[in-house]
Order: C-alpha cells, then structure tokens, then sequence
C-alpha cells in the first residue's frame, strides 16, 4: 500500500494511539514504535516519508537518533514532536526539520505535516503536473492519467516519486536504490534500470534523461 508512510516514536501508549487514529484520519500510513531501538530497526524493513520523534524516549532518545541519521545520511523528514521545554534550538541543531510541543492542537499538528511534505517537493500543491495527460499525487502517491489512477508497481512509482522530489537534478542509481529500498533490502542497480525502462513507457522516453556516471534526471516539470 503507498501513500504517505510516517513512522511515530512515542513511549506514551496512549498519546501515541490518540496521534495514530488523528493522522489515520486524514489518509496516512502510520507505523509506532515506543523506543530508540525500535525505531532503528523499523527503518531498516521499511521506507519511510516522515519521522514524527518524541525527545524522551527509552533506550536511545531523540537527539542519538537525529545524530545517527545524519551519520547515515537519511534523507527523511524529521518532524520532532515532544513536551521537552527549551528543546527547539538542540532540536534544529540536531537535524530536525520541523518542531511542535504537545500542547499544541491537533489541526497545526496536520498542517505542519502537510507543509513539510509539500516542501520535500518543492511545492505547494498536492497534485504535481508531469505532462498535458498525467500529474502525480505527492500525498498518496499516485500517479493519473486524464485524472483516473495508473495500475503500477508500487517500487516504480517509489522511483518517480524520488525522481519528482529530485526533478531537475540527476541522482544516481544508488541513490534511488537507497531511497526506494529499505536497508535489508538484496536489491541491484540493475533492478533501477527495469523501473526507469518502465517508467519511460508511461511517460515518454524523453522526459527521462541518463547520463554515464551521474544517472538518472526528470526534467524540469510543472508544480
């Protein structure tokens, strides 16, 4: 199933189902996990768009986990959500790219979320025009054909979902396999060639471009 997957830390069982069934609401994908170890073996089964972090959590807190994602260089959204005061400046400073106290209502918790995945793509609209004929839906990742759904593999549109965010730049083959597949994932370059040769089909062989040593690049598209 895609769409917008988020990973929540939070040790509180019962604010962590309250955020869960809140954010369920509005059509995301919701994992938990209760602590830092956990956390960390979640995200190498699984790819996610955005971490929402408590700061005080069992095991490894907030600030290790921000530290060891920067040394990985993940790339995905940190959202640090937490009822820690004074922590917004340690917070920034760690890596986080947005910052909510508990205390605040749950409506500026879902626009916070919504503006940081609109900013992970450069824009701020839901749907992103590729052609006359086909736009993409950057919440649930899908993309449309004379607005009715294309059936396609989940792990290629998880290529043109990275190539959307990146449109304009080229990135390598290893970048999009680390970025479509979890870390425990067996898969090869060669399998990123068959999603590009796929996905060409769909747009058109132009709007792909490759080039030896720097890989692949969408052209610059409408937003």
């Amino acid at each position: 199933m895609l769409g917008t997957k988020i990973l929540f830390l939070e040790d509180d069982k019962l604010y962590q189902e309250t955020i869960k069934d809140l954010l369920e609401e509005e059509n995301f994908i919701i994992d938990t996990c209760s602590n830092g170890e956990k956390f960390l073996n979640k995200i190498y089964d699984n790819i996610y768009d955005l971490y929402i972090l408590d700061i005080n959590v069992p095991q490894i807190d907030g600030y290790e986990i921000m530290r060891i994602l920067n040394e990985y260089e993940d790339e995905t959204l940190r959202l640090v959500l937490t009822s820690i005061s004074n922590s917004i400046i340690r917070s920034f400073k760690s890596g986080c790219d947005g910052f909510l106290n508990k205390t605040g209502n749950n409506q500026e918790l879902i626009l916070r979320i919504q503006s940081l995945i609109k900013r992970s793509y450069r824009t701020y609209h839901q749907d992103i025009i590729i052609s006359e004929n086909l736009s993409y839906n950057i919440f649930s990742k899908e993309l449309f054909y004379n607005q009715e759904p294309l059936e396609m593999e989940p792990q290629t549109l998880l290529v043109l979902n990275y190539l959307i965010k990146n449109r304009g730049n080229f990135v390598s083959k290893e970048s999009l396999e680390k970025n479509v597949y979890p870390s425990n994932s067996n898969s090869k370059a060669d399998v990123i060639r068959y999603h590009i040769w796929h996905l060409r089909k769909i747009l058109g062989v132009d709007i792909i471009e490759s080039q030896k040593n720097r890989g692949y690049r969408l052209k610059p598209i409408g937003v």
